[in-house]
């Protein structure tokens, strides 16, 4: 960066750990974690990063955040670009709000980031339910971007929708992605 704008070179970002504890992962050195890829890349690759996770380690997905922090800006400068995202759904617990008006101050003000307050306290004592028996919770996150300029991406191989679910698909954890009005037509 040179003045604010970007020289058209790659953006560099570097984000220290400063909170490391490989021994915490002790007792996973013989055997795999329960719904983590340690399996998968001991399978495939012959060893795996026990002590972190390595590549699938959820830390992976800071450098997301921080690049789609970038992006929010390159966004922006097209015009007025607001993108918000919030918790929708843990297990059976939906919230009830209107897509069209979720104001990211009421998402940010929710523990579990459920911008409908009954929904929110509902779902942090299920999880807090679901942790005490020694078990976690599945979910939905629901984003919407509003004043996205008509044109984005490409017509055919790099469409954005492509783009975006490649990406979401990515994030450790993540198992389906709907766009627009999605599965329910």
């Amino acid at each position: 960066l040179a003045e604010g704008r970007t020289l058209g070179t790659p953006i560099a970002l570097v984000l220290r750990n400063e909170d490391a504890d490989p021994s915490a992962y002790a007792p996973f050195r013989d055997r795999y974690r329960p719904s983590h890829a340690d399996f998968t890349y001991d399978a495939k690759y012959g060893h795996r990063a026990w002590a972190g996770g390595g590549r699938a380690s959820a830390r992976e997905t800071a450098g997301r955040v921080a690049a789609g922090a970038v992006a929010l800006q390159v966004l922006e400068s097209l015009g007025p670009v607001e993108v918000v995202a919030w918790v929708d759904r843990v297990q059976d617990l939906t919230s009830s709000v209107d897509p069209a008006t979720v104001a990211a101050a009421a998402v940010e003000g929710s523990p579990v980031r459920c911008p409908d307050p009954d929904a929110s306290a509902a779902m942090e004592a299920r999880i807090r339910e679901v942790r005490a028996m020694g078990d976690t919770v599945g979910g939905v996150v629901r984003a919407v971007a509003r004043g996205v300029p008509a044109g984005l991406g490409e017509p055919v191989f790099d469409k954005l929708e492509a783009t975006i679910g490649a990406a979401m698909l990515s994030i450790p954890a993540a198992k389906g992605v709907e766009i627009g009005s999605g599965f329910a037509g």
